[in-house]
C-alpha cells in the first residue's frame, strides 16, 4: 500500500467523512423541523435559523475530526538508535470480512478531490463575473446616478455604492462587499417605468446592506465543504430562496408600496425570456420563484411547508450509507503478550526539527492495530511529548508484520510500541574572533584558478566566513564577499584548512572568524 494511503491523517478524515452522513442529516432534520415552525415568522427570522442550519453542517464535521484525536502528517529528524519494543495482542476477526478500514484514505482522498474541485469551481466563477460583467460595464445614465444615491442614503448605505448599466447582464444584480457595485442592464432603463426600476434597484441595495454579497460566499464555501451531502444543497437552497424574501420586504418597506416591486420583478422576468441568459449570478434580482415572491409582496401569508419527501430520501439514504460503513468497522481489539514476528523494518525518520530545536526528548507509546495481513491499518499516540507523536505514529504505520493467528488463522492484532526519541549533547555557543587570534595548523595548496574565471579574466578578494569545532576543524563556511565565479572554489580551499583549537578561559570553543582570500591573475 502507499505510504501516502497510510497517513493517519487520511484515516481520520475519511472517518469524518462517514460520520458526517449521518450527523448533518440529523442538522438537516432539525433545520426542516425549525422552518415549519417558523413558517409564519417573518423571513428574516427564518433565514437567520436556516444559517445557523448550515453552519452546524459544517461544524459537526471540523468537530468530529478534532475529537477524532492526533492525525498530524510525518515531519522532523529521528536519531539512529531509535528503539522499539511490542507487547501484540491478537483478537478475533474473520479475514473473508470486508475491511472498511482500507477505503477510508480514498474516501478521503475522494473529499479532498471534490472539495477542491468546488473552490476551484468558486474562484473561476468570481472572475467570471468580474470579466463577463463588471470589465465591459459603463455608468449608468446621469439621472439615474443621482437617483441611485439618494435611495441608498435611505436605505442606510454610508459606502457609497456605483450603479454601472452592463448589456451582458440580464437582471439587476449586487457585486462586492468592499467596493459595493448594482449592475442593471441596460435594457431595464428603458423597458421598466422608472418606479418599478427604483424598486429593483432597492431590493439590491437590501443586499448590500445585509451584506448578503459575504454571506453568500461563506455559504458557497460551505457547499464546497459539503459537496457530498444532499442536506447542504437543499438548506442552501432555502437560504438563497429567502434571502430573496427578506430583501423583498426592505424594498417594499423603503418605497411604502409593493406594486413597483411586483411591476418590475414581472418585466424583468418578461425581458429574461426574451433574450439568452447566462446562468444566475447570486444576487440577480430576478431569483427564486416569481409568482411566489410577486404573492407574499401583496397577501402575507405563511411561509410553504419546505418538501420532505425528497429531503427524505436523500437523508435515509446518506444515514444508512454511513451507519453501514461504522458498522462494518472492526470492533476495538484488546491488548494481549502474543508474541508477533518482524517482517519489515523502515529506516528511522529524521527528528522532527521543532522538538529538535527545543530539546524535547522522550518515549512515545503507540497503540497499533494490525490487519490480517500484516499491514497496520490505524495508530494512535497514547503517551509521550507531543511533539513526538506524530513522527512516532508515521513510523510505526511503515512497519511490516506477519500476520498473528488465532485458532489457525489470520486475524487482526494490536500493539503497544515503544519509541524512545533521544539527542546527543546539546552543541556549545560559537564565539567571534579576528583572524590574527587563530593559530593556523595546516595550510593547504593553493587551489587551481577557476577555469571559467581565468577565461573572462575575473579576479577579486572573496571573503569566507568559517565556524571551526573545538576539535580545529571547519564545520562550516559561507562567502560573504566577492565574484559569484570565484565564491565555490574559496569555500572548498576553506575548508581544507586546519587550525589549533581556539579558547576562551583556557577551554576550547567554537571560532567563527574571516578569511580574506585574494585572486589575481598573472
Amino acid at each position: 500500500m502507499s505510504p501516502i494511503l497510510l497517513a493517519p491523517m487520511l484515516h481520520r478524515l475519511g472517518l469524518t467523512v462517514l460520520h458526517a452522513l449521518w450527523e448533518d442529516a440529523l442538522v438537516g432534520l432539525a433545520a426542516w423541523a425549525g422552518l415549519v415552525l417558523l413558517r409564519r415568522a417573518e423571513a428574516r427570522l427564518r433565514y437567520r435559523w436556516a444559517c445557523l442550519g448550515l453552519a452546524a453542517m459544517v461544524l459537526a464535521p471540523a468537530l468530529t475530526y478534532a475529537a477524532l484525536g492526533s492525525g498530524e502528517p510525518v515531519s522532523g529528524r529521528m536519531l539512529s538508535g531509535l528503539g522499539l519494543w511490542a507487547a501484540p495482542v491478537t483478537g478475533g476477526a474473520d479475514p473473508t470480512r470486508f475491511r472498511f478500514e482500507t477505503l477510508l484514505p480514498w474516501l478521503a482522498l475522494g473529499w479532498l478531490l471534490g472539495a477542491a474541485l468546488m473552490l476551484l469551481r468558486l474562484g473561476g466563477g468570481l472572475w467570471w463575473l468580474d470579466r463577463r460583467y463588471l470589465a465591459q460595464a459603463r455608468p449608468a445614465p446621469a439621472g439615474w446616478e443621482a437617483r441611485f444615491q439618494v435611495l441608498a442614503r435611505r436605505m442606510g448605505l454610508s459606502r457609497r455604492v456605483r450603479l454601472l448599466a452592463s448589456d451582458r447582464a440580464d437582471s439587476p444584480l449586487a457585486l462586492g462587499w468592499l467596493k459595493p457595485v448594482v449592475l442593471v442592464p441596460a435594457s431595464a432603463f428603458l423597458a421598466l417605468p422608472p418606479e418599478a426600476l427604483e424598486a429593483v434597484l432597492a431590493h439590491e441595495l437590501a443586499h448590500l446592506r445585509r451584506g448578503d454579497y459575504l454571506a453568500n460566499l461563506l455559504q458557497t464555501l460551505a457547499e464546497a465543504f459539503l459537496f457530498f451531502h444532499p442536506a447542504a444543497w437543499w438548506l442552501s437552497r432555502q437560504i438563497r430562496e429567502t434571502r430573496e424574501h427578506c430583501c423583498d420586504d426592505a424594498a417594499a418597506a423603503l418605497l411604502g408600496d409593493p406594486l413597483p416591486l411586483a411591476q418590475g420583478l414581472a418585466t424583468l422576468a418578461a425581458l429574461r425570456r426574451s433574450t439568452p441568459s447566462d446562468p444566475d449570478p447570486a444576487l440577480a434580482a430576478a431569483r427564486g420563484p416569481l409568482m411566489q415572491r410577486i404573492n407574499r409582496l401583496f397577501k402575507p401569508q405563511p411561509a410553504p411547508i419546505p418538501s420532505l419527501r425528497g429531503l427524505a430520501l436523500l437523508l435515509a439514504g446518506a444515514t444508512l450509507l454511513g451507519a453501514t460503513a461504522l458498522a462494518s468497522r472492526q470492533p476495538p481489539v484488546p491488548l494481549s503478550s502474543t508474541p508477533l514476528k518482524l517482517r519489515f523494518q523502515p529506516e528511522p525518520p529524521p527528528y522532527p526539527p521543532e522538538a529538535k530545536k527545543q530539546r524535547i526528548q522522550g518515549t512515545v507509546v503507540v497503540d497499533l492495530v494490525v490487519d490480517d495481513l500484516g499491514i497496520p491499518v490505524r495508530a494512535h499516540a497514547v503517551k509521550g511529548p507531543q511533539a513526538l507523536r506524530s513522527t512516532a505514529v508515521a513510523y510505526a504505520l511503515g512497519w511490516r508484520f506477519e500476520p498473528g493467528l488465532r485458532d489457525g488463522k489470520p486475524s487482526t492484532t494490536r500493539f503497544r510500541l515503544t519509541m524512545p526519541f533521544r539527542l546527543g549533547p546539546a552543541p556549545g555557543p560559537v564565539q567571534d574572533f579576528d583572524f590574527r587570534q587563530i593559530r593556523v595548523a595546516h595550510q593547504p595548496e593553493p587551489p587551481a584558478y577557476p577555469a571559467e574565471a581565468k577565461a573572462r579574466r575575473i579576479q577579486g578578494t572573496v571573503v569566507v566566513s568559517l565556524v571551526v569545532g573545538t576539535d580545529g576543524v571547519p564545520e562550516s563556511a559561507e562567502a560573504l564577499e566577492g565574484p559569484d565565479e570565484l565564491r565555490p572554489t574559496a569555500v572548498a580551499y576553506a575548508k581544507g584548512w586546519r587550525f589549533e583549537p581556539a579558547q576562551v578561559d583556557g577551554k576550547p570553543v567554537k571560532a567563527r572568524f574571516k578569511l580574506t582570500m585574494p585572486f589575481r591573475l598573472r
